[in-house]
């Protein structure tokens, strides 16, 4: 066997082990057909016009209801970023070790995004409905084709929050 064969396979080695740890670190999608609650996902990108203009996509795990739910903000390659849950009493936003516990949800989305996310009519939007948010303008147009898009221009930072539906 020559030097160049025994590189190769050296490379082949090191490249099949890094997709196997890879492979390892992915997590399975939850199996909504065997759960009767209402299930979304897909990715969103949130533009803010802040002092500081700011960007940021995610692709994003929603279940549950406006009163009772989850939301999951993932990486690229399907590691979690924060998980904010809620119930009628309280809500907790988690982002790594990190743990934040509030009495509503429009405190931590402000902390997560930079501007307060109406959950509620997020469910609605993901419906096809227009929802009741008063400071968010939806455009449900390309909702056949899986998109949403939804704008804040009254209270806080104007922001643009973009959605693209996969189921």
């Amino acid at each position: 066997m020559n030097p160049f064969d025994a590189q190769r396979r050296t490379w082949l080695s090191l490249c099949s082990l890094g997709l196997l740890t890879l492979a390892g670190c992915a997590t399975p999608r939850p199996n909504s057909a065997n759960n009767a609650e209402p299930f979304w996902s897909g990715r969103l990108g949130l533009q803010l016009q802040s002092t500081d203009p700011q960007y940021w996509s995610a692709s994003f795990e929603l279940k549950g209801s406006a009163a009772q739910g989850q939301l999951v903000l993932l990486t690229p390659i399907g590691t979690t970023l924060a998980q904010l849950s809620w119930t009628p009493q309280s809500a907790l936003l988690e982002q790594g070790k990190d743990r934040m516990i509030g009495k509503d949800l429009k405190t931590l989305t402000q902390k997560l995004t930079g501007t307060e996310l109406p959950i509620g009519d997020l469910f609605e939007w993901l419906s096809g409905r227009f929802g009741s948010a008063t400071d968010w303008q939806v455009d449900l147009s390309a909702y056949s084709q899986g998109r949403v898009i939804a704008k804040k221009s009254f209270s806080g930072p104007e922001a643009v929050l973009r959605i693209l539906i996969d189921r």
